[in-house]
């Protein structure tokens, strides 16, 4: 039976954000406290290899559709590399407090949030799509 709650990441995921994270001075850090969240995410999380991901797992390149609750608005936005992040575009970092609490969960899943908005109690994952190979 498989965990809705249980935060799941590619070993290719992992490998690129501990990375990220190795590069990154707590001066950078696009948050205060990110980088340390983020480490214990990576460190808690089941690990699989990259074909081994299920294709409802939010990951890097993914693009997630989620309602805010308790008020019900519904956003969809792909998480990207810090690099490639441009939010007229909806491509959010993964750094970004919203792609922290999506990262590794799946499509069905309530996640609790402690966002900026503080409005936002939990996020409810409806969707997740694959980026799209291109050729």
């Amino acid at each position: 039976m498989i965990d809705r709650n249980e935060l799941v990441l590619s070993t290719h995921d992992a490998a690129t954000l501990s990375a990220v994270l190795a590069t990154l001075s707590p001066f950078d850090a696009p948050m205060p406290g990110a980088m340390d969240e983020f480490a214990e995410m990576l460190s808690g999380a089941t690990l699989v290899a990259p074909h081994a991901l299920d294709a409802d797992v939010v990951a890097l390149n993914t693009e997630v559709t989620y309602v805010e609750l308790p008020h019900g608005h519904t956003r969809t936005v792909q998480l990207v590399h810090p690099a490639a992040a441009d939010a007229s575009a909806a491509r959010i970092s993964v750094f970004a407090p919203v792609a922290r609490a999506l990262l590794g969960r799946r499509a069905g899943t309530r996640v609790p949030v402690a966002l900026p908005n503080a409005a936002i109690d939990e996020l409810h994952v409806v969707a997740v799509r694959k980026e799209r190979v291109r050729s």
